[in-house]
């Protein structure tokens, strides 16, 4: 029996969570979840759930995640090296606690089966993306845990440093030298085995190399997979969404909340998976669980 692993990081949400992985229980699947270290009560809730026919791993070793912060690239990591240890798996979906998938488990294994070998990662390939990726890659960007944190004393300690250093960056205009063709996308990916592992062998030089890059988390599989032999296997390079079979509205939000009014917007779209649902926006959560 060809098996999934999906990769979870949550640190809110508890309805949407507790949809996602009745979604996700099937006996192709184990699920492997990482719940932000400063989510106690959600960790407490799911630390002893029990799944009817898959397998649930709660991750014990959690940390941490912050935005924008090399944080995100650690996470995944640890997700991608607890899933390997645990056996070979056709596919390696990486999903965060508020996705849900849009299709039935038998639609989403057909799915794969007739595309094995591929690697669904979604590019950003226009020019406004170019741009933010050059500035992100090229320039070093210092205490980055900290930058959501608009109302803590570390926040307001750290942002004048970082200001002024990018600013002594620009006015030199200096440029971080790397050998790496860069590319950018969202973080959440499915794939293949053969490419995690290939992913998973490359993480000193990741964490070395984005250690003061802003928002590495979108850049770092697909630069990794746009410098390997695996390029070639990239689903759609034209369309990130249609290449990570994702449905994320990125127009109305950063991204978009589902709501009633989309309902349809859900039901006839090609993707897989969609992101981002709320429990304040319970009608759209059961009508996602009707493909259960």
């Amino acid at each position: 029996m060809k098996k999934h692993a999906y990769l979870i990081i949550a640190h809110n949400e508890p309805v949407v969570l507790r949809t996602l992985l009745k979604a996700l229980d099937d006996v192709r699947n184990d699920i492997f979840l990482h719940i932000d270290s400063r989510a106690v009560s959600l960790f407490e809730e799911f630390n002893n759930v029990k799944l009817e026919k898959g397998q649930l791993y709660v991750l014990e070793n959690r940390m941490a995640v912050h935005w924008g912060d090399i944080s995100q690239v650690k996470v995944e990591y640890l997700l991608f090296e607890s899933a390997l240890k645990h056996g070979k798996y056709e596919y390696y979906h990486l999903l965060s606690g508020v996705d849900l998938p849009i299709k039935s488990q038998d639609y989403i294994h057909d799915f794969f089966n007739r595309h094995a070998g591929k690697e669904f990662v979604g590019f950003w390939n226009d020019e406004k993306h170019q741009r933010d990726l050059h500035r992100k890659v090229f320039k070093y960007y210092l205490f980055t845990k900290y930058l959501r944190d608009k109302k803590t004393v570390k926040h307001i300690c750290t942002a004048p440093i970082r200001n002024v250093f990018l600013g002594l960056q620009k006015a030199i205009s200096f440029s971080r030298s790397h050998r790496w063709v860069f590319k950018k996308g969202f973080q959440w990916v499915s794939i293949t085995h053969d490419f995690c592992i290939y992913l998973v062998s490359t993480k000193p030089k990741v964490l070395k190399t984005f250690r003061y890059t802003l928002c590495p988390d979108e850049i770092f599989i697909q630069t990794i997979l746009w410098n390997s032999p695996f390029r070639e296997n990239i689903y759609c390079l034209d369309d990130a969404l249609l290449g990570s079979m994702r449905v994320i509205d990125w127009e109305r939000g950063t991204p978009y909340v589902w709501q009633k009014e989309d309902e349809v917007v859900l039901r006839e779209s090609e993707g897989l998976f969609a992101r981002k649902f709320a429990s304040k926006y319970l009608f759209i959560i059961d009508k996602a669980e009707l493909v259960f």
